[in-house]
């Protein structure tokens, strides 16, 4: 089931976010894309990195959950950007957030502003900018 958001142009974000944005990928976690799932890896100018996997939903080829996950270039997690409901029997503490949902490596909470990838890359511009001052 779509979660109403339409699958990433990755030619765009490449382009579009090039001042934060060294190099996109293809493939993420040592997987490649096929023909329902999409798999990126975005490295950015400070040299860290998002694995980016969109499932989509086969009739209408929106996404239909995602995992973005941006980690530092030694691989310690700065955030993840989540959209997928957990298996039943997972603690209500974590379930209470799906769909989308935000995680550090000490927090956990509800994502509603950052949902799209193109709004997730505008926070982390936004970020990036800050950190330069």
């Amino acid at each position: 089931m779509s979660l109403g958001i339409p699958k990433s142009n990755f030619y765009f974000i490449e382009a579009n976010f090039s001042d934060i944005i060294l190099e996109v990928r293809n493939g993420a976690n040592g997987l490649q894309s096929d023909a329902r799932t999409i798999r990126k890896t975005i490295v950015f100018h400070d040299f860290s990195k998002m694995t980016c996997i969109e499932i989509l939903d086969e009739s209408c080829r929106e996404v239909e959950l995602y995992w973005y996950d941006w980690y530092e270039d030694n691989q310690q997690l700065i955030m993840k950007f989540h959209a997928h409901y957990h298996p039943d029997g997972t603690p209500k503490e974590i379930t209470v957030y799906d769909p989308f949902h935000i995680q550090t490596d000490t927090y956990r909470g509800p994502n509603e502003s950052f949902r799209e990838l193109n709004q997730i890359l505008e926070f982390i511009r936004l970020r990036q900018l800050t950190l330069r001052k």
